[in-house]
């Protein structure tokens, strides 16, 4: 349906274009070239709404090959011990958690695993039912060197659940380097040298990792998989080398100083997208820089519809906080609409076929995607080209759903059990608790 729609409007639209182009010779009135005509008016919006297009297209590109030179030259490159010197820094690693899932133990363990020299594990939970806490306490006693400490009940009077958590534990930090690390991301070694090693350099306020995920079966892990490594990587990955604010909240690590100079965590929980506005406040106080390992989001098996679900939160987030960039520009930067609008403009301004361009447009897309998600993921991946191609295909087209289902009722979020109203701006107010 989406590909029939854009077709439609860019079909319209040549058919439009043609007809301004045959009518603007023809004869004026007594007037000459000073006279007003509606035809010259169509011509020039036509005309401004052409550029706007290349330039949006433009724009699109330069972010993508960014992204492709730094993907292969950057990423999985990592800084280790040696760039640390003699001094290495104390890491508290806050890990919030909310129930058990069947990858939980796994990615838990990996935390307990981790040979850094000086590091504390802080757990936190909603309440003492929690079955993660059995878990933990498992997991402590295998690994019983392990600094653990466990934070039942989080604060009050907060309402973004994952802060009301960690709110208690950031407090209690006994280190000046704090890991945010959210439950289903896998830790090692590798990630935390890094981390640390970058986050020591004076002028670094800090370091996240770009989200991805671990290979796992279904159809609908391919699809995420492809959409992290490719469409968001598109972005991501560019933004951050350009010196953008660009950071999600599954898994980053700043100094403790940095952001209680911008209020501490607590003050970051009137938000659902708590991460967006952290990481902006601590933007203005130093750099922020992309780790070279991406973050493994590992939860096992994913379906077409929990990431579609997923996709839509994201999308009214970012409406609500975004709202002029998010509505505009957003859509028009996948595959598709970019593709069409563009066809348009070629055919306006240079009389090219737009199904020519469409074709090439989308083949080309195909292949630099195929190669973006190849960099970030640093080897062999699971699915075949062909379930690629397929996985594009409904990750592409799926893009104008979400946003429609977004935008109907872009206020209210579902989070777990709890349903929340946010507003322009990203202030937000619960409405509905089923734990309660």
């Amino acid at each position: 349906m989406a590909v029939v729609h854009y077709s439609v409007v860019l079909l319209v639209l040549c058919l439009t274009t043609s007809t301004s182009h045959n009518t603007r010779d023809t004869d004026r009135s007594q007037f000459g070239m000073w006279s007003w005509d509606p035809e010259d008016t169509l011509y020039y919006v036509q005309f401004i709404l052409a550029s706007v297009a290349l330039m949006i297209y433009t724009g699109v590109m330069f972010f993508t090959i960014v992204s492709l030179v730094a993907s292969k030259l950057y990423l999985h490159k990592p800084s280790g011990m040696l760039e640390m010197g003699d001094v290495v820094p104390g890491v508290s690693i806050i890990k919030p958690l909310m129930g058990v899932d069947p990858l939980l133990e796994y990615n838990l363990e990996s935390h307990f695993k981790l040979a850094y020299p000086k590091f504390e594990l802080l757990f936190c939970f909603h309440d003492d039912q929690d079955a993660a806490i059995s878990l933990v306490n498992k997991l402590h006693e295998r690994y019983h060197h392990v600094d653990v400490k466990l934070f039942i009940g989080g604060a009050k009077d907060i309402v973004n659940p994952m802060v009301q958590n960690m709110a208690p534990a950031y407090n209690a930090v006994q280190y000046e380097f704090v890991w945010i690390s959210s439950s289903r991301i896998e830790a090692s070694d590798v990630i935390l040298n890094d981390m640390t090693s970058k986050l020591q350099k004076p002028n670094v306020a800090l370091v996240h990792q770009i989200p991805f995920t671990t290979d796992s079966p279904g159809f609908g892990s391919t699809v995420e998989k492809i959409y992290f490594g490719s469409a968001m990587a598109r972005f991501y990955i560019a933004f951050n080398m350009l010196g953008l604010c660009c950071v999600t909240g599954m898994s980053y690590i700043f100094k403790k100083t940095s952001l209680d100079q911008v209020n501490g965590l607590a003050w970051y929980g009137r938000y659902l997208a708590e991460d967006f506005f952290l990481t902006n406040a601590l933007h203005e106080r130093g750099k922020l820089v992309m780790s070279a390992i991406p973050a493994k989001q590992n939860v096992g098996q994913t379906t077409l519809c929990g990431f579609i679900d997923r996709m839509v939160r994201w999308v009214r987030l970012r409406l609500n906080m975004m709202t002029i960039v998010t509505l505009f520009l957003e859509p028009l930067c996948d595959c598709f609409p970019l593709g069409a609008i563009t066809a348009w403009s070629l055919h306006h301004f240079f009389d090219i076929h737009p199904l020519y361009f469409l074709l090439a447009h989308v083949f080309s897309w195909i292949i630099m995607d195929y190669v973006l998600v190849s960099n970030v993921q640093n080897g062999p991946l699971l699915f075949s080209k062909f379930e690629f191609v397929r996985g594009w295909f409904i990750r592409e087209l799926s893009a104008t759903y979400v946003f429609i289902i977004a935008v109907v009722n872009l206020h209210y979020i579902n989070w777990g059990h709890r349903k929340f109203r946010v507003k322009f701006g990203g202030l937000t107010e619960l409405v509905h608790d089923e734990i309660l």
